[in-house]
């Protein structure tokens, strides 16, 4: 094939641009920026992401929540006491970066305050917050899955940080999770879930499903017995370059690997 006939597209950009977007200050403008058919569509998003976490079982009866910054000042979220699964546009809610309730007929979640802390710390312009049942199965522990055996994990969380408990919807529960924000894109909360930030609500969705499957597949990896093998500092290296190229942030401080144990043995290192 000639080579001269070969394109490089770029990544696809599904990200509301809330830096350019109109910024509403009166009653009248903020009502019709909620109606206006850009911001629809970003609801629209937000449900279907609800759908499918729903769908995943990361989240039961009104479990969970979502949101998208749409402004300066400006975030859409879902309500409060409201299934994900079954979330329609009209449902979702407008705050300020206060939390404070702009739009909407039913009352926001109560935890949007850990979503715009995170928003706040790490720069992201989605969150989505849920119970993916073997992530659970770490954080419940108090624990964190290993770094440095898989690439797409690597890739993707870097290393996930634990964000010590505090009571949900409170402002100590934003205060750990902006604080550990900082480190990953993925967030556990212990005894909690975990809070997923992205550049749009479907990479976030995303980040939830790929955390989870990561989780799932360690639970299962620990019951054959046979020792886990991490692979070499270059390995994790040229992971990270991965995920810098990708746009994704990377902890330059961090260790190679967050820790050199799991299932109460000590790993094996590749020389690679």
């Amino acid at each position: 094939m000639d080579k001269n006939l070969y394109i490089k597209p770029p990544l696809v950009n599904r990200a509301y641009d809330w830096r350019s977007g109109p910024q509403p200050k009166t009653r009248r403008q903020l009502d019709a920026f909620f109606k206006s058919p850009a911001i629809r569509k970003v609801k629209q998003d937000m449900c279907e992401m609800g759908r499918r976490i729903y769908a995943r079982g990361y989240t039961d009866g009104n479990g969970g929540n979502l949101s998208v910054r749409v402004g300066e000042d400006l975030v859409l979220c879902s309500p409060t006491l409201c299934c994900k699964g079954f979330m329609k546009e009209e449902d979702i809610c407008l705050v300020d970066m206060n939390a404070g309730q702009l739009c909407g007929y039913r009352p926001r979640t109560s935890e949007v305050k850990v979503h715009i802390a995170m928003m706040l710390s790490a720069g992201w312009n989605a969150c989505i917050h849920c119970h993916p049942p073997h992530c659970n199965a770490f954080l419940f522990a108090g624990q964190v899955p290993p770094s440095g055996i898989n690439p797409e994990a690597d890739i993707f969380f870097g290393q996930i940080p634990l964000a010590p408990y505090a009571t949900p919807g409170s402002d100590e529960v934003a205060e750990s999770v902006a604080a550990a924000s900082k480190k990953s894109n993925v967030v556990f909360m212990e005894n909690h879930g975990i809070v997923c930030g992205a550049r749009d609500i479907e990479e976030a969705e995303w980040f939830a499903e790929n955390a989870d499957a990561y989780c799932e597949v360690l639970l299962l990896a620990a019951g054959h017995g046979a020792k886990l093998n991490q692979v070499g500092p270059k390995g994790v290296a040229d992971f990270m370059a991965i995920r810098k190229s990708l746009g994704l942030p990377v902890d330059e401080g961090m260790k190679t690997y967050n820790t050199r144990r799991f299932n109460g043995y000590r790993m094996g290192v590749s020389s690679k």
